[in-house]
């Protein structure tokens, strides 16, 4: 069954509620860790928490990038307020599922480029030896 995301914030005024507490309201509406929705987004963590936490904000391509993920009005985020006409994305439960999948993958595929990086060093080393035995030999 589908959720829909933060109407909470949506009832109060716009000067009762910041940017930050509405991005993290609705992360923690679609089941997102910090973690997770900062790297979804393309920030580190310590950027989101401050994002959260009004010490900062996000701006430009993150913005609207923030909008996406977490399926809300990118005017919603800026100033509190949903535009005329707007129906609150649905989103299905299975998102925190999904997320966690894609940070599975996402660390599998830094594990597999050290992995690689450590075959191609050893393909370069055993290259090395050949040449000079080869050297040595002639």
């Amino acid at each position: 069954m589908p959720i829909k995301l933060p109407d909470n914030n949506l009832s109060q005024s716009p000067i009762e509620t910041t940017a930050g507490s509405r991005i993290e309201s609705a992360r923690q509406q679609i089941g997102l860790s910090a973690p997770q929705l900062a790297r979804l987004v393309g920030v580190k963590t310590k950027t989101l928490e401050n994002w959260e936490n009004d010490r900062s904000g996000p701006r430009g391509d993150k913005l609207t990038k923030l909008a996406g993920v977490l399926q809300v009005p990118l005017i919603w985020l800026l100033t509190g307020e949903t535009p005329e006409g707007h129906k609150r994305a649905q989103i299905l439960p299975e998102t925190a599922r999904v997320a966690d999948k894609l940070e599975r993958a996402i660390a599998m595929q830094q594990e597999l480029a050290a992995l690689l990086f450590e075959v191609s060093a050893d393909v370069s080393r055993l290259q090395q030896q050949l040449d000079d035995e080869q050297d040595r030999a002639a």
